[in-house]
């Protein structure tokens, strides 16, 4: 999956453990610190032509009347997605297979507000696994279940599974290849204490009690859902679980008369992702039915947007 870019090398730059220090406002631990040295996250800067040329390439999507939109609609695409990674896995048995193919597409990625050209495919992939990485290594070490909603081929557990060792990992997901995959995992024994089951956010399974001492997270799956996220959250206060976490865009953390961000939200709004939820999480907070710990952007995305902002909050006992 890696792909050296061509360009001179002598202008190359890599993003440090200072850099996301910087863009996250907090020290990071020396296990983070070490993952983000073992992922060699270089890149190029641009010119202002080739920045240029990412605007225009956003603004066209924003004017294209043939966008996919997200939302319920959408589950044969993702069931066709997983399934091609069952594939993958099964006849490679490489575990990297399970790595969506999504990741990659674009020669230019997001951080801190200005586009860059990645030195490799995966660099956007290995962004995203520093922020689980940082979530994980300060949230998720010391509970005894952990449950990634929208988990898809469940590649983030194995990265949550690197900070505990002994928690029951849990990976749900609507569409039935996503459980095909973890149980193939399981089964391998890639990973231990790892199970599956079918779970889906606009209907959600509200007989699947989730355990004590637990932590619930998504990443960039709830963003699918638009507005339609307060059966979810619903869910999650009946089950009150220690904490949850969502690294998802979030349009309330970003500034709109930042020309970068604004298209990032109307990017957002195109394709009808995630949509009024920290506001909606906000008011539940007035009301005393949670409490956030933590709602900030990363500063790190995709071409298109910066989609993986983090909000914590707890459930009020």
């Amino acid at each position: 999956m890696d792909r050296v870019c061509s360009r001179d090398e002598k202008y190359k730059r890599k993003l440090t453990f200072k850099d996301f220090e910087y863009l996250f406002k907090e020290n990071l631990s020396d296990f983070v610190k070490e993952k983000i040295c073992e992922y060699s996250l270089e890149y190029f800067d641009i010119t202002n032509a080739e920045s240029d040329a990412c605007i225009k390439k956003i603004v066209a999507a924003l004017i294209d009347k043939n966008l996919v939109k997200a939302g319920e609609h959408r589950f044969a695409q993702w069931e066709i997605g997983w399934k091609e990674n069952l594939k993958k896995l099964i006849e490679s048995q490489d575990i990297d297979s399970i790595i969506p193919n999504y990741f990659g597409k674009y020669d230019y990625v997001r951080i801190n507000r200005k586009f860059v050209k990645p030195a490799s495919k995966v660099f956007e992939y290995r962004t995203l696994c520093v922020i689980v990485d940082w979530l994980s290594d300060k949230y998720m070490r010391e509970v005894d279940a952990i449950y990634e909603f929208g988990c898809g081929t469940g590649y983030h557990l194995l990265r949550t599974r690197k900070v505990n060792l002994t928690a029951a990992l849990w990976g749900l997901d609507w569409a039935p290849a996503s459980q095909e995959i973890i149980n193939q995992i399981a089964s391998k024994g890639i990973i231990s204490k790892l199970y599956a089951h079918r779970f889906d956010y606009f209907n959600p399974d509200m007989d699947f009690q989730l355990a004590n001492n637990s932590i619930v997270y998504t990443v960039a799956s709830l963003e699918q859902v638009g507005t339609k996220f307060k059966k979810f959250v619903n869910y999650l206060i009946k089950n009150k679980p220690k904490l949850c976490i969502h690294v998802e865009p979030i349009s309330e953390l970003l500034d709109e008369n930042n020309l970068i961000d604004y298209l990032s939200i109307e990017y957002f709004k195109k394709r009808n992702y995630l949509h009024g939820f920290l506001t909606y999480l906000r008011k539940l907070e007035n009301d005393d039915e949670i409490k956030i710990l933590q709602a900030q952007r990363t500063f790190v995305g995709s071409l298109f947007i910066e989609g993986y902002s983090v909000v914590v909050w707890t459930p009020c006992v």
